[in-house]
């Protein structure tokens, strides 16, 4: 597994923490042979530490983040959210599924557009529903972007704030 570690906002990290956090991610080994590359950004603003994982396990993305006063609590949180993300991923594999309930589509709010701060690119690959829930759900996002294999067509999935899930398809 490649793993690459970036720093923001902070020149070092102790080797200590260094090793935790190789030792954190390498975990994860033990429920996946196939974890391709693991991503960890390092960074302090105004004085708090921010663990980011991003993992790449068999074409899909885990994703988790940590946060705390210390290097130590930031790098806990981020491993525990980790840990559970992978357990979950691993028991969706197993056949736990899910199902997709009643679509809606969310209420437009009505304020004025702000202004893009960022601008993401990613591969969009073609999956059924329950596979977008999954990346979802490893994500940690509020919605996901996908092209579903059945239909061809672009799809986004939004989780609801009673905790089940959206589904907005296009409309000719």
């Amino acid at each position: 597994m490649e793993l690459n570690i970036t720093l923001k906002g902070i020149e070092k990290i102790p080797q200590v923490t260094e090793d935790a956090i190789k030792s954190k991610i390498q975990k994860v080994e033990k429920y996946f042979n196939n974890v391709q590359k693991a991503d960890v950004v390092v960074s302090k603003q105004r004085g708090r530490y921010s663990i980011e994982t991003t993992l790449h396990i068999a074409g899909r993305i885990l994703r988790a983040e940590g946060k705390g006063n210390l290097i130590d609590q930031a790098l806990k949180e981020a491993a525990d959210r980790l840990d559970r993300q992978v357990r979950r991923y691993k028991e969706r594999i197993k056949g736990a599924k899910k199902s997709v309930r009643e679509v809606e589509m969310p209420e437009i709010p009505e304020e004025p557009a702000s202004a893009i701060v960022k601008i993401k690119t990613f591969p969009i690959k073609p999956m059924s529903v329950d596979e977008a829930i999954l990346q979802l759900e490893m994500l940690d996002h509020d919605f996901f972007v996908f092209k579903d294999e059945e239909t061809g067509e672009y799809n986004v999935l939004y989780r609801r704030k009673d905790g089940n899930y959206g589904l907005i398809k296009p409309q000719d």
